[in-house]
C-alpha cells in the first residue's frame, strides 16, 4: 500500500474535523454541565431569589422589632404595651380579664365529658 491510497487520504482529511468536533463537544458540554455552566447558573438564580425573599422577610421583621423597641423607650412609652409586657413577665392578670387557655388538644375535656356521659 502506498501512502497515497484513497483510504489514508480520507483518514487524513477526516482528522481535522474530528478534532474540531471533539473540541466543540467538550466546550458545549462544559458550558451546560460545568461548574459555571447554564444549569449551575439557573440553580444560582433560584437560590438568589430565595435569599432575596428571606432578606425581605428579615428586613420586615427587623422593622417591626425596631418599632416595638421604640415604643418601649421611656420617651415614647406606650401604656398598653407596658401593661402587656408587665403582665406577661409577672404571669399576672387583672380580675376583669378574660383568659382563654389554648393547648394542643382538648383530649382531657373530651375524656371528662365521655366519663360523665357514661355514668
Amino acid at each position: 500500500m502506498s501512502s497515497s491510497s484513497p483510504v489514508i487520504l480520507r483518514l487524513k482529511q477526516a482528522v481535522a474535523p474530528v478534532i474540531a468536533f471533539t473540541v466543540m463537544a467538550y466546550f458545549i458540554f462544559h458550558s451546560v454541565e460545568g461548574e459555571r455552566g447554564l444549569l449551575n447558573y439557573w440553580s444560582m438564580q433560584d437560590r438568589v431569589s430565595q435569599i432575596t425573599q428571606v432578606l425581605e422577610e428579615t428586613t420586615e421583621r427587623r422593622k417591626l422589632l425596631e418599632q416595638h423597641v421604640l415604643s418601649l423607650r421611656s420617651s415614647h412609652l406606650d401604656p398598653d404595651l407596658l401593661d402587656e409586657r408587665a403582665r406577661a413577665m409577672l404571669n399576672a392578670a387583672h380580675p376583669d380579664d378574660v383568659i382563654i387557655f389554648h393547648h394542643d388538644g382538648y383530649s382531657d375535656v373530651i375524656t371528662a365529658a365521655a366519663a360523665t356521659d357514661a355514668n
